[in-house]
């Protein structure tokens, strides 16, 4: 009871004690803070790095180091500073040679550094090395195609009309190296599924992983017709390139829009595939004289008859 009662009696300062009390607090907390900030500290800052070269003949290939990091020291109020009260200045490196420079050691830098400090003192430069890609500039355009195996019909629909692309073609700007590395197309996949309608949609032109270009323009329209097509079973005579005469043959299957089925099946006679065959495979190059409307799905290998 002694000591409930004790408790009670001490929260029942009046509201000049409490004010003293919270005065008290206030007053030790900025001692305290005083005391600490005049000691000496080190911790790490970052600077903001600019690589200077020329951009009108040359690119990076990857993303460039965006930070140096810097280990310091100093009392606590120049490192407050430094962290909230002042905003490091870009550190510009100049880069003279750009198709040698592949990298630069973070130790190089420390004077190009210590006079943006102030009064902090560097201990030393923990960014070990920055590593640069820089190659030349080169522009070229490139072919857009969809690739037809990407696209999902539901059963019984399928493409009845070309695929038009808008634009065909775009330009790629960026490292020459990666610009050769690529095909002459840039294909893309269409991801819908059970595709039953005429298809229109704007898509962006997506380029492989690590690849950094720049694409103009970055989208294109893809359009096409869906309809009721049928898959048909055709065996046609095979010509090789070398032979004036064949009695081989080759079997396919073709998707045909249903309402050009009649027109198709009035043909058969008349198609052929041509190529040259390749032995002990299943695949191979082949040609067929097949109506702007027929698509081929699958081929199989050639027989004699």
């Amino acid at each position: 009871m002694n000591f409930l009662r004790a408790i009670g009696n001490l929260l029942r300062f009046d509201r000049a004690n409490w004010k003293a009390v919270i005065l008290c607090f206030i007053v030790a907390i900025v001692f305290w803070l005083f005391n600490a900030f005049n000691k000496t500290y080190s911790t790490n800052v970052r600077f903001p790095l600019r690589f200077e070269f020329d951009v009108e003949n040359f690119v990076s290939a990857t993303e460039l180091p965006r930070y140096v990091t810097v280990n310091v020291s100093g009392n606590g109020w120049d490192l407050f500073r430094s962290y909230f009260g002042i905003k490091h200045p870009e550190l510009t490196i100049p880069i003279e040679r750009p198709l040698e420079t592949k990298k630069i050691v973070g130790a190089t830098l420390r004077p190009q550094l210590e006079p943006q400090l102030g009064k902090l003192k560097i201990n030393y430069v923990v960014t070990d090395t920055l590593h640069l890609r820089l190659d030349e500039r080169d522009a070229h355009l490139y072919k857009v195609v969809v690739d037809t195996k990407s696209l999902q019909f539901r059963d019984g629909y399928g493409l009845i009309s070309p695929i038009v692309v808008l634009p065909d073609s775009i330009s790629l700007d960026g490292s020459k190296t990666m610009l050769h590395e690529l095909p002459d197309s840039l294909e893309l996949f269409i991801s819908e599924k059970d595709i039953n309608e005429n298809y229109s949609e704007e898509m962006e032109v997506s380029l492989p992983a690590g690849v950094n270009l720049v694409r103009n323009p970055p989208t294109v329209k893809v359009m096409f017709e869906v309809g009721s097509v049928r898959v048909i079973s055709v065996r046609l005579k095979w010509v090789d390139r070398k032979q004036i005469s064949t009695t081989d043959s080759v079997g396919i299957k073709v998707v045909v829009p249903t309402r050009q089925e009649d027109d198709f099946m009035s043909r058969r006679s008349q198609l052929i595939a041509s190529g040259r065959k390749t032995k002990n495979k299943k695949t191979f190059p082949a040609q067929f004289n097949l109506p702007p409307y027929a698509r081929v799905v699958e081929v199989d290998s050639i027989s004699n008859e």
